[in-house]
């Protein structure tokens, strides 16, 4: 029986989170099939992202439903900041339209040192950063170089 449908895969090893809270980028991978339910009429859609470089996953709750329109107002602002950050214009009708998008958002850890995302009624999402190079640069002993060493790779690196 294909257990993925029910657990995704199943680690056999606890896998340690060792994600500190700040921004990362964050790979959306799906909604959740079912709303989540509660009180006040609330109700919410969970959307699932992998923090990238990681294989830590995350969660963010939108509320669609609410006896305090208020409350819908400030989800319905929320996924327009989102999908904005993951470049889609104009409007999002679903969710299926983050697939692939990658957005930046900072993560906090609960009170059980899981993380989380920590959106700020959504002005932590942003567009994805670049990886920054985090190369060290070691002095080297400078060798002359003759024309024939020195490749360039279009005409706006040509010294001339």
């Amino acid at each position: 029986m294909d257990i993925t449908d029910y657990f995704g895969e199943v680690q056999t090893e606890q896998q340690k989170v060792d994600i500190k809270p700040g921004r990362y980028n964050l790979e959306y991978t799906h909604t959740d099939d079912e709303p989540r339910m509660g009180k006040n009429g609330w109700m919410g859609i969970r959307l699932n992202f992998k923090i990238q470089g990681t294989e830590t996953f995350v969660t963010h709750t939108i509320t669609i439903q609410h006896d305090d329109p208020k409350n819908v107002n400030w989800g319905r602002e929320e996924l327009m900041k989102m999908a904005k950050a993951a470049g889609i214009e104009g409007s999002i009708k679903d969710t299926d339209e983050l697939r692939g998008k990658v957005i930046s958002c900072s993560i906090k850890l609960n009170d059980n040192g899981y993380p989380e995302t920590d959106s700020k009624f959504g002005n932590s999402w942003k567009p994805a950063e670049e990886a920054k190079a985090t190369t060290k640069k070691v002095a080297a002993p400078k060798q002359e170089e003759s024309e024939e060493d020195v490749e360039f790779e279009d005409s706006d690196d040509l010294p001339f």
